[in-house]
């Protein structure tokens, strides 16, 4: 009962949209019929008729064909529209890799012109410290020094220090990845020349490359000789500097007096710290002006010549030790003139 209750409704709704469509066919076959009737088209040319006669599936056809032509025409439009757009965006993208492309070229040629730069200045930088290094070296070679070893001794005293900063990624970076194949031919050798140079720079100053008196004369030289006064063979581990009694004696290099007083066959004496194994001893003086402990300056007076201890008559006896090893004063004294002609 309940099923047929339910089925009766909806057969309505059947029958009433079956009854609705049927009319909609049927004013549609009218309108068809009344639009595709069957015409006469009536010519005339000149003296002659003719009669042309349209049936209704011509008219059909005729019409069909117009639908389809205009169909394709909108949708024709329709996609050309659109394929113009599509164009238009490609072409705007061909432009930006263009315009991209010719950024690129120009940073290319910046960045030429940048290595190029990059390598005179390292090249001019390289040839002007290694100019440098060259005239430092002979010079400290010249006394009888090891170069290297005072160099090592340098770069342990020199302070460093700083934050912690890890190395970028070099892959992040096209212009820094540009760089460093040149960049490791040459960054060794520039750190390595910067560490060296600021090394002997420090050195330097450190060096007894003057001699204690403004005027002097030599009378004993560094090495063998015969003992002035029991006649002979000895060596003589410094060098003896002729001048009038109470000349002023000055240090030949800064440094830290570590010894000041009389000392058997020097007499009265000085000896000077210069640091980095170098010091500097002056025997037979007269008298002492300093103290041991006190720092003193270069050309400081630290006494007046004289002729105390073993001595035969008024002179300075100047020697120069590296590592408690004495070496000749007189190389020291003439390295060091050559580098004052060249100041």
């Amino acid at each position: 009962m309940l099923f047929e209750w339910l089925l009766t409704p909806l057969n309505k709704v059947i029958f009433y949209l079956k009854r609705q469509l049927k009319l909609l066919f049927e004013w549609l076959l009218i309108l068809f019929k009344w639009l595709l009737t069957p015409r006469e088209i009536i010519l005339r040319q000149r003296d002659r008729i003719y009669n042309l006669k349209l049936s209704t599936k011509i008219q059909g056809c005729i019409l069909s064909f117009i639908i389809i032509f205009f169909s394709w025409m909108v949708y024709s439009s329709l996609f050309y529209v659109q394929f113009d757009e599509l164009i238009a965006i490609k072409n705007k993208k061909i432009s930006a890799l263009t315009d991209n492309l010719l950024l690129a070229k120009e940073d290319q040629k910046k960045l030429g012109v940048l290595e190029k730069n990059y390598e005179k200045t390292i090249s001019a930088f390289l040839e002007n410290t290694e100019s440098n290094l060259e005239t430092i070296e002979k010079t400290i070679i010249a006394t009888g020094l090891d170069a290297n070893q005072l160099v090592g001794r340098s770069i342990r005293d020199i302070p460093s220090g700083g934050p912690f900063i890890p190395e970028m990624d070099e892959n992040k970076n096209k212009l820094v990845l540009k760089f460093k194949p040149k960049k490791n031919q040459t960054s060794s050798r520039v750190n390595n020349n910067i560490k060296r140079l600021e090394a002997l720079q420090n050195i330097m100053p450190s060096l007894p490359l003057v001699a204690p008196l403004d005027y002097y004369w030599v009378s004993s030289n560094y090495g063998k000789r015969k003992d002035p006064i029991n006649k002979r063979d000895a060596l003589h581990y410094g060098i003896d500097l002729v001048a009038q009694t109470s000349t002023i004696v000055g240090t030949t290099a800064p440094g830290m007096v570590t010894f000041a007083g009389k000392r058997s066959k020097y007499g009265k004496v000085v000896e000077i710290d210069h640091g980095y194994g170098i010091r500097t001893r002056y025997g037979h003086l007269h008298s002492i002006s300093k103290k041991k402990g006190e720092v003193v300056g270069f050309r400081e007076e630290i006494g007046k010549l004289g002729s105390s201890g073993r001595a035969t008559g008024p002179h300075l006896h100047y020697e120069i030790l590296y590592d408690y090893k004495a070496l000749n004063p007189a190389k020291f004294i003439n390295a060091g003139k050559n580098i004052f002609k060249k100041g």
